[in-house]
């Protein structure tokens, strides 16, 4: 019984040890909770002009007239966007949205968007990484 029960114990801390290393590992897209917070690289990708200057060409791109035709004076969406090592943003998708109109109206205004980001980069070379971007919408 004894025997049993000490090779149970192992068994059981063998499995508690490999369960604890990381199986999935993506060695090209760094995923970075939200733009402007730091991710674990040196340089995470920035806009030229900075976080202020992209949400302004998302604003000047922006068509709520469309939506006020629709009564829909809120909502909230998240876009998510990969920033290649040429600075290209690529792969535009919505995570998470509140209404359609908004969806597509968000896509819209960051398809619009051609300027290329400063790509990130991760021990001194230049790598893709994912960004997410928050928007609220008001028309109040």
């Amino acid at each position: 019984m004894k025997k049993y029960f000490a090779f149970l114990l192992i068994l059981l801390g063998v499995i508690s040890i490999d369960a604890q290393k990381d199986s999935i590992q993506y060695p090209e897209v760094k995923v970075s909770s939200d733009y402007g917070k730091k991710a674990s690289l040196d340089k995470t990708p920035e806009f030229p002009g900075g976080h202020a200057a992209f949400m302004k060409l998302i604003i000047g791109n922006f068509n709520t007239s469309r939506l006020a035709r629709q009564n829909i004076a809120k909502a909230r969406a998240i876009a998510v966007f990969d920033i290649d090592k040429e600075g290209n943003m690529i792969d535009l998708r919505m995570e998470s949205y509140d209404n359609e109109a908004v969806k597509a109206e968000f896509l819209n205004a960051l398809n619009k968007i051609k300027t290329k980001w400063i790509p990130g980069e991760q021990n001194g070379e230049k790598v893709k990484m994912r960004m997410r971007q928050p928007l609220q919408f008001n028309l109040n």
